[in-house]
């Protein structure tokens, strides 16, 4: 027979129920936070209620390594948290009797109660309620009968007496009460838009799982707060720099009043982390930049490491109230902090490692080591929700195992603030392309926290993919007020102006993001969109010398290659665009199928623009082959498709279609959107014309791209349909300049065929217009190949125009 677990040790006091076995406090069956040492000093006083516990016996066994002065602060501070906690008061106690420089006595009624709540008999009481004097002494000549009736009557007088004082009084009382909990103060004359910096915490412990993760920790608990607007650790970085430092320059109190000063942070957080044998103390400060005055100081202790975030979660309250927030919208959203996060230092260390590597680009160490944290804790759901948005981005393009991590995430909700859960379930939404969705998730989000810079941010980038430039930009101007010299929302702007077509802008802010952070031009893919502004300039050797630089990176280096490739391409040199584009298969893993794919669907093109349709079809087998594994089935898929559609091989082109029609999402209009575009192309080439051109103008209506802009002007022309066609081609050619990626040899082809289409229309105006197409592709393909059949074309129109036989 097993043997029974060991009974859970509770006690029943008032509405209070204490689990010793858990060291857990509860109020009418509802958690109440108490830290672990404030929780022992109860412990003790529940061990003999009724007997008075003297100062000395506390100080042995809670603070047995404490000199008196430590001691004296620590038990008071102990005793005032464990106070609050029972809403008791040591002028009027219901539960804790103070007996001055003696000690303290638990005065209160406590019963014990088994696991499920069974009551027992009361718990032996001595003392206080014991050993009290009796109502009044008994004078002479009177009995104890006479005695009590004569005070009854000068009772009664009292009371009548007192009774509009003690009225009044409570009323005083609860209105100060009301003030108290609804009400805060701030120490700093903080106003709610008002921003702190945290400072880098300073671990003197020795213990490496402290550096990063405390702090980490410490900001998520603050972040709570709809008031604490902290100062984001990316801009903390851009800052540094511009004051010529590192960008991983720890940030001590000195060097975080510098930075608020140049940034007009109001307040500054500097905490830290001391051991002594297994006992830890966590300090902070709340300084006044301005004066770099310690306005506030907080110190909690924790009797092993077990409780380190308990301590933290303290200190985190505290400062919440003196920057301003009430008690109430403390207790409103106040989680504890090991729920939130992780009871694992381990796992919390992982995480915070993991996200400063994601944020300097190390993205496959920031993987690997997130992976480690949810099998460490497989319970955190923040490190889930960081799988779900590295698989769903654009490094990992895994959407199906970025959706498994955001569920897992969301599915642990109870383990995330309501501001955590609100910022995955915005993310989640944007990542499956449920854009009106994710918008709704943001304004909301933003309505409570609208001083939130990476929200803010993301919000603006939503806008800016879903076909609303015109409001990103609105947005990037609005953060920029807020943060004038943050470079990535420059480089942001600029890629939004240029989806509007609108180059002088673009370039402009270019400019101002690499005056500000130089290395910015080389940072994910800002290198290849900024030269694709250059190129569309004029100043195509600037690019190259851009993505030399870039190729000479080993970091960089297919990146490089594939946009000196692509430069090559709208150059018209095909065959050393061939080259690179082998050299990138060389460099690339094999396993990154969609970049893999993407260079044998430009290999595809290139193959296509020469007129060798045999080799155009084998890449794009080979490309469609990765169409398995890739994340983006449905997007690479109609690109792979609409190729075999045009190329007349649409057999393949349905097997694609049928391939990718069930795995499209209803609510993601760029799936739809891609979706009808490979279903309009396939019936055009049928020659189902009239189907074709209601599915394309679907798809440019769900999910407005160069390509379906160019697919739409190809089914009227096509069908025959010259105005509209002629209509269709000028928006596509005038609105993009689609630059360096899949629709920009097709770009190119449309000033001959719009020329063409020109031409034989024989309009006043025409030939010019004509003329104008091809001498600004001619000058693009001065260097081109001289055997490519739109080279040819493009010379057969241009010698037309300047016979003057048009």
């Amino acid at each position: 027979m097993s043997e029974s677990s060991p009974a859970r040790r509770i006690l029943r006091f008032g509405v209070y129920q204490c689990d010793l076995s858990t060291r857990e406090l509860y109020k009418n069956g509802i958690r109440v936070k108490l830290a672990d040492q404030p929780f022992r000093l109860l412990a003790v006083l529940l061990e003999r209620p009724g007997d008075v516990v003297t100062r000395q016996e506390l100080q042995e066994r809670l603070w047995p390594d404490s000199s008196f002065g430590d001691f004296n602060d620590g038990l008071n501070t102990a005793m005032n948290k464990l106070r609050a906690a029972l809403d008791d008061e040591a002028e009027n106690p219901r539960f804790i009797e103070t007996l001055p420089r003696r000690g303290y006595r638990f005065v209160a009624l406590a019963t014990g109660a088994d696991a499920a709540g069974a009551t027992s008999a009361p718990a032996p009481a001595s003392g206080a309620l014991d050993k009290a004097e009796p109502a009044g002494s008994v004078l002479p000549g009177q009995t104890r009968q006479d005695t009590a009736v004569s005070a009854a009557a000068v009772a009664g007088k009292n009371v009548r007496a007192s009774g509009w004082i003690l009225s009044i009084a409570a009323v005083i009382a609860l209105g100060g009460t009301t003030a108290w909990f609804f009400y805060g103060r701030s120490a700093l004359s903080f106003n709610s838009r008002d921003s702190v910096l945290v400072a880098d915490f300073n671990n003197q412990t020795g213990d490496a799982r402290f550096d990063r993760a405390l702090e980490d920790a410490f900001v998520v608990d603050l972040q709570q707060s709809e008031r604490a607007n902290i100062f984001p650790q990316a801009r903390v970085e851009t800052v540094l720099e511009m004051m010529g430092k590192t960008a991983d320059q720890r940030v001590t109190a000195g060097i975080g009043r510098e930075i608020c000063q140049r940034e007009g942070i109001r307040g500054l957080i500097a905490a830290g982390i001391t051991r002594t044998g297994s006992n830890y103390e966590l300090t902070a400060q709340l300084i006044d930049p301005r004066t770099g005055e310690a306005v506030r100081s907080y110190s909690e202790r924790s009797y092993g490491e077990d409780h380190i975030l308990d301590a933290l979660d303290e200190i985190a309250a505290s400062v919440r109230r003196d920057l301003g927030e009430s008690l109430f919208e403390i207790h409103s959203a106040d989680k504890p902090l090991p729920e939130v996060t992780t009871s694992s230092l381990a796992a919390l260390k992982q995480y915070s490692d993991a996200t400063a590597l994601w944020e300097h680009g190390h993205y496959k160490q920031s993987v690997a080591l997130l992976e480690v944290a949810v099998q460490t804790d497989p319970n955190f759901a923040m490190a889930h929700a960081a799988l779900g948005v590295a698989y769903s981005s654009y490094i990992y393009n895994d959407p199906e195992r970025g959706k498994q991590e955001y569920e897992k995430a969301l599915a642990l909700s109870s383990r995330t603030t309501d501001r955590e859960r609100m910022i995955i379930q915005t993310h989640y939404a944007g990542d499956l392309g449920h854009v009106n969705e994710a918008a709704a998730l943001y304004r909301s989000y933003l309505a409570r926290y609208p001083d939130d810079w990476s929200m803010l941010l993301n919000y603006a980038r939503l806008l800016r993919l879903h076909g609303h430039a015109d409001e990103a930009i609105a947005q990037y101007q609005q953060i920029l007020r807020v943060a004038p010299d943050d470079a990535k929302t420059y480089i942001e702007m600029a890629t939004a102006y240029r989806k509007l077509n609108k180059l002088p802008e673009s370039l402009a802010a270019y400019a101002a993001a690499f005056k500000i952070d130089p290395h910015q031009v080389y940072a994910g893919n800002v290198g290849r969109e900024y030269g694709a502004a250059l190129i569309a300039d004029g100043e195509d050797q600037k690019a190259m010398q851009i993505f030399d630089e870039q190729s000479a990176n080993s970091e960089m280096r297919e990146d490089g290659i594939r946009s000196l490739a692509l430069l090559d391409m709208y150059e018209g040199r095909y065959s050393d665009a061939a080259k690179r584009f082998q050299q990138c298969l060389v460099i690339l893993d094999k396993k990154a199928y969609l970049s893999v794919g993407r260079v044998h669907l430009w290999l595809a093109i290139i193959a296509d623009g020469e007129g060798n349709g045999r080799a155009e079809e084998q890449q794009l087998d080979v490309a469609e082959q990765n169409l398995k594994m890739v994340g983006p089935k449905v997007v690479f898929g109609a690109w792979v498709g609409q190729a075999y559609a045009r190329a007349g091989l649409l057999d393949k082109a349905e097997r694609v279609e049928r391939a990718i029609e069930p795995l499209a999402d209803a609510k993601n209009d760029e799936e739809l959107g891609y979706l009808h575009l490979l279903q309009g192309e396939i019936a055009v080439a049928q020659k189902r014309y009239e189907d074709g051109i209601v599915l394309l103008v679907l798809s440019n209506k769900e999910n407005p791209t160069e390509l379906s802009s160019e697919a739409l002007a190809h089914a009227y022309q096509r069908a025959g349909k010259a105005s509209e066609a002629i209509s269709a081609y000028e928006r596509f050619i005038s609105d993009s300049q689609p630059l360096l990626w899949e629709p920009q040899q097709r770009w190119l082809a449309a000033h001959v065929t719009l020329a063409d289409d020109y031409i034989a229309r024989g309009n006043a105006g025409d030939a010019e217009k004509a003329k104008h197409l091809m001498g600004a592709l001619m000058n693009a393909w001065k260097s081109a190949d001289a055997n490519l059949p739109l080279l040819k074309q493009a010379r057969n129109e241009d010698a037309k125009i300047g016979s003057g036989s048009v």
